[in-house]
């Protein structure tokens, strides 16, 4: 016998048609959405492209020319130069701009980009990057960040090298972004992030390379408000060696830094908490400024060392123990930490 295969009247034919239907224009539409939002991407890569070749090519911003630059440098028509070695070469396709854009930039574009802003940074004073880095505090607190972020061609440079101006000793704690509370961008900070802002030999190699290799012109030590390592490391020693042999250490290394005797004589918490962390910080500031290679730099006025404390609160940064080149301007000049302060 044959099976029975179940009828179907006009009306489920035509709804189950129409279910269809909708169903390939949904898709055909989320098809041509994400088509467009590709499109529009990409021009926005390509104006960027083009802003950034107009600035290293020497072009202004309407696209002419400076002088000293275009034909007159010896470039063939629709040729450029990409390096000295290599000659002239046509733009290949992949830095072919759509109609309207300029043409698109090279690696060795983003090399000289990448050396400009390393001479750049080289020639700043300690005095001048510290300046900067409170200036971009205020724009923090003050609600007017700029957020400076990276074009394309900013980042395709940060490839080659980096260049920051400033080494931070942070605390890891979620609620202190070193980047977003100086409003700094990629490539500005070099940070060190770790429980308490604690000195080990972690923490102070990966400052020496900074130092030494880097060349940064300014070492922060910053500490905050509400610090959860710090109180912590207050509690007694028998408590604390309960904790995790590695984290038991680390507060006994920050323990042995605190002026206890003097934070007990204070009883407001509020105050008695900024204290302590002040009182850390400054003794990290002191650990520092023992090392001779880092004093050299300072009094070279290659360097500068500052303590910091970040107020959650107010998104205030408040710096003081300030060890820079004699003579020179003091722009932390209030002293913390009790007997580090002296």
């Amino acid at each position: 016998s044959s099976p029975i295969v179940p009828s179907m009247d006009r009306a489920e034919v035509i709804l189950g048609c129409v279910a269809l239907a909708v169903s390939a224009a949904a898709i055909v539409q989320s098809l041509d959405n994400r088509r467009r939002r590709h499109d529009q991407l990409l021009v926005q890569l390509l104006q960027d492209r083009g802003s950034a070749a107009r600035r290293v090519g020497g072009q202004d911003q309407d696209g002419s020319p400076r002088s000293g630059s275009g034909p007159a440098s010896g470039s063939p028509s629709g040729l450029r130069r990409v390096s000295s070695s290599s000659g002239f070469r046509r733009v290949s396709s992949c830095e072919t701009i759509a109609e309207g854009f300029p043409e698109g930039f090279t690696m060795e574009e983003a090399r000289e980009h990448a050396q400009q802003g390393a001479s750049e940074a080289k020639s700043r004073t300690p005095t001048e990057v510290l300046l900067e880095l409170q200036r971009g505090n205020a724009r923090f607190w003050m609600g007017t960040a700029q957020r400076p972020e990276k074009s394309a061609f900013e980042r395709r440079s940060l490839i080659l090298s980096q260049y920051p101006s400033v080494a931070v000793l942070g605390c890891s704690d979620s609620r202190v972004p070193v980047e977003i509370v100086f409003d700094q961008g990629l490539g500005d900070l070099f940070v060190i992030r770790v429980a308490g802002n604690g000195l080990d030999v972690s923490t102070s190699a990966s400052l020496q390379f900074a130092i030494h290799h880097l060349k940064v012109k300014v070492v922060v030590v910053m500490g905050h408000e509400g610090c959860g390592a710090i109180k912590a490391a207050q509690l007694d020693e028998e408590t604390i060696k309960k904790e995790p042999a590695d984290l038991a250490k680390a507060l006994l290394g920050i323990k042995s830094g605190l002026d206890e005797k003097r934070l007990k004589c204070i009883h407001d918490p509020r105050a008695h908490d900024r204290e302590a962390v002040v009182c850390n910080v400054a003794n990290q500031v002191k650990q520092l400024a023992k090392d001779p290679a880092l004093m050299d730099l300072v009094n070279n006025d290659e360097l500068t060392i500052v303590g910091a404390f970040y107020e959650i609160s107010s998104g205030i940064v408040d710096f003081f123990n300030q060890v820079s080149v004699p003579g020179s301007p003091k722009i932390a000049n209030r002293k913390g930490g009790g007997q580090w302060g002296k």
